[in-house]
């Protein structure tokens, strides 16, 4: 009986096929906090000569962040939508949370897309859960690039004055999950959590 039982719970694996999941990864140093999102997270927009996405790691959120806060000043210069009740970035770095997307160019170059957010109407639930873009707000919402090869720090923008609007995501993100191999059989879904090597998919 329990041979059968585990023969049948064989069998109905091998119509899953496990894929990875993923969810935003927190990040913090003793100046920065914010999430660092996979590369399979599902973005809305793209950069220039971009010839993909990776998943930064610590590290490279690390050194991003020292980049950032090495060049802020210059990259700020002009302090653009940053007048009267705008905060100046440069001068207000720790109170920025930030999200963080990795991608790569056409030269092989590995670039952080940097955003940050001063909101409090912002939970860092909100921040892990999905990008965050607006509109209004000014110098409270920006974002760069950082190229972890060149080390530049580029693309700065700043968001113009007015009332913040949120804006709506054109694509749902959340995480995959797996379908059944055999697609005459479509009951069988499940979610899964786990990262599977090659090996382990094999059961």
């Amino acid at each position: 009986m329990v041979l059968t039982a585990l023969c049948g719970l064989l069998s109905a694996q091998d119509f899953v096929e496990p894929v990875e999941t993923w969810k935003a990864a927190e990040v913090q140093g003793h100046n920065f906090y914010g999430f660092s999102f996979h590369q399979d997270w599902d973005v809305d927009f793209t950069i220039e000569s971009q010839d993909g996405r990776y998943t930064p790691t610590d590290a490279d959120i690390v050194e991003a962040e020292r980049l950032l806060q090495k060049k802020i000043d210059y990259v700020n210069r002009e302090h653009i939508n940053q007048e009267g009740r705008c905060p100046v970035i440069d001068e207000h770095m720790r109170m920025y949370r930030r999200q963080y997307v990795g991608f790569t160019d056409v030269t092989g170059s590995h670039i952080i897309w940097v955003n940050g957010i001063w909101d409090d109407n912002v939970t860092n639930e909100r921040l892990a859960d999905d990008i965050i873009l607006t509109r209004g707000g000014c110098g409270r919402y920006w974002h760069l690039k950082v190229n972890l090869d060149t080390k530049k720090v580029y693309g700065l923008e700043v968001n113009g004055s007015g009332d913040v609007e949120y804006i709506p995501r054109v694509k749902k993100p959340g995480p995959r999950i797996s379908r059944p191999k055999d697609r005459g059989n479509r009951g069988r879904v499940r979610k899964t959590g786990i990262i599977h090597t090659e090996d382990q998919k094999k059961f």
